[in-house]
């Protein structure tokens, strides 16, 4: 629950407040997000009812029964702020904790590292680069659809990075990944069936599948077989529709006979 979004924030989310220069004023600017959300927490800490420990437990998520029951205003003073600099290592602390036994010999310094990593740099190669890029390619090779990034709720529930659309219908959630997603490593396939479940989640909600795009940071698609699905996709939807005016035409004339 290191990177889950009670921890970190939706930094999908976070990450699309504005435009940023560079990925520094990115950073920056999660920092400072989380120095505002530790004062918060501080000055408003009884009137809230939970005290600063609380707010930085990682395990609360686990009782999903527990979490969901907490209101919007507890919730969202976590997964709607960043961290400090200070959090980031502190949860890097955790992680070395785990894996300082490991064979491996990381150190805490690797470990803070990588926390920061996951949170900061991975968001922006991800978010910025990749799924930009990624959401401009598809449009240029679809551009009678319209594609929308999804909030960070969204993207957390279901993993879905982007919807697409056939005017105001939505017909396939996407979501964009590295060529290392498509890798046999332990942590990879367990990531993998964990989204599965996800995607089934969607298509019971909203009726249409999930789609996986591979892509690099400038947007190139790799598995372009990908593409064929949502062209057949949408091939099928504008049969369905076409036989629903159809119908609806012939029934308005056997209305007036």
């Amino acid at each position: 629950m290191l990177n889950d979004p009670w921890s970190v924030g939706y930094v999908s989310t976070l990450i699309e407040t504005a435009n940023w220069k560079n990925k520094e004023e990115w950073e920056n600017a999660y920092y400072a997000s989380g120095h505002t959300r530790n004062l918060y927490i501080e000055q408003n800490a009884a009137k809230l009812g939970y005290s600063k420990a609380f707010f930085n437990d990682i395990t609360i998520p686990y009782n999903k029964q527990k979490y969901y029951a907490l209101s919007w205003d507890v919730k969202n003073i976590n997964t709607q702020k960043g961290r400090t600099k200070e959090d980031l290592r502190e949860k890097g602390k955790i992680l070395y904790e785990a894996v300082k036994n490991n064979g491996y010999g990381l150190t805490l310094d690797e470990c803070v590292e990588c926390v920061r990593f996951r949170v900061i740099c991975e968001t922006w190669n991800g978010i910025i680069l990749r799924e930009h890029n990624t959401k401009e390619t598809l449009l240029r090779i679809f551009p009678e659809l319209t594609i929308k990034e999804t909030v960070g709720e969204v993207d957390h529930t279901y993993a879905v990075d982007l919807e697409i659309f056939r005017g105001t219908q939505l017909i396939c959630g996407v979501q964009v990944k590295p060529q290392s997603y498509t890798k046999n490593a332990p942590y990879i396939v367990k990531a993998r069936n964990a989204n599965a479940i996800k995607y089934e989640l969607y298509k019971e909600k909203f009726g249409v599948p999930v789609f996986i795009v591979i892509s690099n940071s400038r947007g190139n698609i790799l598995n372009q077989e990908v593409l064929t699905k949502i062209k057949q996709l949408v091939r099928q939807i504008l049969k369905i529709n076409a036989k629903n005016r159809l119908f609806k035409s012939n029934n308005f004339w056997r209305f007036f006979k």
